[in-house]
């Protein structure tokens, strides 16, 4: 979404609607989207805590919903006492 006027997002560089530069937003969405995937093969290779971690940083970047199921998978995997208390959706 547009952080100027709430367009929906395209995957382009430009705003359809505002003509908002939104290049910062989409190195932001695909770093997140990176350290998901980084997370994920974490998982993989059983190091739960390094996913949770990696997890945790891309939800900061660009929070999504399931990004949040998996930051609270890794969690729960890594043994946290706090994945209850988070909110995934």
């Amino acid at each position: 979404m547009c952080p100027v006027c709430r367009a929906r997002f395209r995957g382009t560089r430009e705003c359809s609607r505002c003509g908002a530069d939104l290049t910062v937003l989409m190195i932001l969405i695909a770093n997140a989207w990176r350290l998901r995937q980084a997370s994920r093969q974490a998982l993989l290779e059983d190091d739960p805590a390094r996913a949770r971690a990696l997890a945790s940083e891309a939800q900061r970047i660009c929070r999504t919903p399931g990004g949040g199921r998996l930051e609270a998978l890794a969690c729960w995997l890594a043994g946290c006492g706090s994945a209850g208390s988070r909110s995934v959706g």
